[in-house]
């Protein structure tokens, strides 16, 4: 088949330049106690500055795509630049942009418009989630990406069977956005005989106090160099999932799509989903009946469902060859990868 060149372009000013003056100067004001308004003027500046410092498409024989992620400043230069040369445009959906951006109300929208104008002109958009490709609405080439976890074999990840006792749940991931959830999970959860949770990720922002008492016992761990973390996660009996049940975050819940799912799927251990019944992963676990969902935000109904498991073999076999299943289907990297380069292809030709 032939060989996909990708060549990524800069979109920083290098030519000095008003354009450059004023992109250093919004930049630093981001990076101040005004960094909302500094997004709003790049909501109404649209990328503006990117378009003189792309080149021209090279001259060959092979056909070339312009390909964008819909987040940032850069999605509205690559839409131009595609228009500019009557190029395929491809967009990849992660998050919904319009709720992450650091806007005033009033400018959102126009973020908001721009999002889903993108996605019209998309020749290709691929979205992360089921959910994202709903929210977003009919399009005639929308096709669901899931995040491309490392592949198994690369990670020399071998099962192990295991009878011990604590039944050890482990975590690793943004303690940021979950923090409350897991703060309040650890502390319910620190004295039981029956189910260790361990956490694992940059806890910088939590309580001092909090920090301090949970990573002496154990529970709270920074992060680690990728074999020491295999080999962590090889020793887990099931992986905590979570969502976020702030009603604030709900568009966001529904449309993006939990990589470490996606990621602790390949190996092969119970999956267990703790978010609002409408995001994106509970969702996924209902429909495939591969994970185990606690759709209820109050750390008890967590601690009984685990119970519940830890006491229950024939139900761990399920969920581990659920998530077996799901690694081998849908999440399996070699797949999502040829998925990818098919659909390149398609929309190439």
């Amino acid at each position: 088949e032939p060989e996909i060149d990708l060549v990524v372009m800069d979109v920083e000013p290098k030519r000095r330049s008003i354009r450059m003056l004023a992109r250093k100067m919004v930049a630093c004001l981001a990076r101040g106690s005004f960094g909302r308004y500094a997004q709003d003027i790049m909501s109404l500046w649209k990328g503006g500055w990117i378009d003189h410092e792309l080149p021209a498409p090279c001259k060959t024989d092979s056909v070339s795509v312009v390909m964008t992620v819909a987040q940032g400043d850069a999605y509205y230069a690559a839409a131009r630049y595609a228009k500019r040369y009557d190029l395929p445009l491809v967009s990849i959906f992660h998050d919904w942009w319009p709720h992450i951006a650091r806007l005033h109300k009033p400018f959102r929208s126009i973020i908001q418009d721009s999002f889903m104008q993108l996605y019209q002109d998309s020749a290709l958009a691929l979205s992360v989630s089921a959910g994202m490709k709903k929210a977003l609405g009919p399009h005639p080439n929308s096709k669901v990406l899931y995040p491309i976890p490392a592949a198994i074999d690369d990670m020399k990840v071998e099962s192990k069977e295991s009878d011990q006792k604590p039944f050890r749940l482990l975590y690793s991931g943004n303690i940021t956005v979950y923090g409350a959830m897991l703060m309040n999970a650890l502390e319910l959860l620190k004295n039981d005989k029956g189910i260790r949770l361990e956490v694992r990720g940059a806890s910088a922002n939590w309580p001092a106090d909090t920090r301090k008492e949970m990573t002496e016992r154990g529970l709270l761990l920074p992060y680690a160099e990728r074999e020491e973390f295999n080999s962590w996660l090889e020793s887990a009996d099931a992986f905590l999932i979570t969502q976020s049940f702030d009603g604030n975050d709900a568009r966001l819940m529904q449309t993006n799509f939990p990589s470490k799912l996606v990621e602790f799927a390949q190996f092969g251990k119970p999956l267990v989903v703790w978010g609002p019944a409408e995001a994106s992963a509970p969702v996924w676990a209902e429909e495939s009946g591969q994970a185990l969902v606690v759709d209820q935000e109050d750390p008890k109904c967590l601690r009984g469902a685990l119970e519940k498991l830890s006491n229950d073999k024939a139900e761990q076999d399920r969920l581990a060859s659920g998530a077996k299943e799901a690694a081998t289907g849908p999440f399996n990297p070699e797949r999502i990868q040829s998925d990818f380069l098919r659909w390149l292809r398609e929309v190439a030709a």
